[in-house]
């Protein structure tokens, strides 16, 4: 039955899940691409077919937990480890009292003719106090997605909210946002931004948010780029440059009974690459891309990556 996965502990030494045509996701220190150990600790990797007419896999994507507690933000991707100081908590699978010498299989299910692969994953506590668990489940039905289910450890202090945010998206030269009342970009929400730094938040409501057919929330980001691999490498920052030779469409995915009232999707967005003074191509961009919603136990966020169109997904207008 697990001919089409990748499980870390069972397929492979790293600590790395998915499909082997479809999503797969990595925690430090793997790779989702070959060589290297994919990036900062704290940090879920997204991998995609994106390479070689989509025939290997790349990274399009990092998501990072943000917990609030007592209006008290953690960034996984930041705030020191108590372990050694450096930036990053650690992400870990197996036993919640700390990483093992391989990673967890995570089981595999199947009913009803599709198989789901589970892997719980351990984080850090933070300086706020909270210690969220993260589980990850992939379906082979869809090989785009990741859900993510956020639980409260034992120990964890209480969370406000429980942020799972794609920190990621000028990498891709994020710039439409599609809503129920059409797309809005950067330049749109923030005209006269000049600075290096993150530009100020925007949220948007739950009535402002698109609804499937089966009435899920579904909120897509596209480049407004039909080719981002032609822009020129800047010597300054070679790692920016898109490495693909396709185009996604990302999005966050809220099941239709698994969202309250209070949920909304934030954005913010620069007009540098991160820790530079490298202009973006083509100005400012998305960064950071996420749903908001008041943390509950068990509670569910759904990214995905597709080559699929908003309107393929049923949820824009075409035109």
């Amino acid at each position: 039955m697990n001919t089409q996965w990748i499980r870390g502990g069972l397929d492979t030494d790293k600590p790395l899940w998915g499909l082997r045509s479809g999503i797969q996701v990595a925690i430090w220190p793997a790779s989702v691409e070959d060589g290297g150990n994919g990036g900062p600790r704290g940090l879920f990797r997204i991998g995609v077919p994106m390479k070689n007419g989509g025939k290997e896999y790349g990274l399009i994507n990092f998501v990072a937990v943000e917990p609030i507690v007592k209006g008290q933000r953690g960034f996984s991707e930041l705030e020191p480890s108590r372990t050694d100081g450096r930036p990053g908590k650690l992400f870990w699978t197996g036993s919640p009292d700390g990483p093992g010498e391989k990673p967890d299989p995570g089981t595999l299910t199947k009913s009803g003719g599709v198989e789901r692969l589970t892997v719980t994953v351990h984080v850090e506590q933070f300086a706020n106090g909270a210690r969220p668990i993260v589980e990850l489940q992939i379906a082979s039905d869809r090989p785009d997605e990741v859900r993510f289910t956020v639980r409260a450890a034992r120990d964890s202090a209480p969370m406000e909210y429980c942020v799972l945010t794609a920190t990621m998206g000028n990498y891709a030269r994020l710039r439409r946002l599609w809503l129920a009342d059409g797309v809005v970009e950067p330049k749109n929400l923030w005209p006269n931004f000049s600075g290096d730094e993150f530009t100020p938040e925007a949220f948007f409501p739950l009535e402002r948010l698109p609804r499937t057919s089966e009435g899920d929330v579904l909120v897509c980001a596209t480049s407004d780029e039909k080719e981002p691999w032609t822009a020129p490498v800047d010597p300054r920052g070679p790692g920016w440059h898109y490495r693909g030779d396709v185009t996604f469409t990302q999005y966050w995915r809220k099941p239709k009974d698994a969202f309250k009232p209070d949920l909304r999707v934030r954005v913010n967005g620069r007009r540098v690459y991160w820790a530079s003074h490298n202009p973006i191509p083509g100005g400012l961009a998305y960064e950071n891309f996420d749903m908001v919603e008041k943390f509950y136990d068990g509670q569910v966020f759904i990214f995905g990556v597709t080559r699929k169109t908003p309107q393929d997904l049923g949820v824009a207008k075409k035109g």
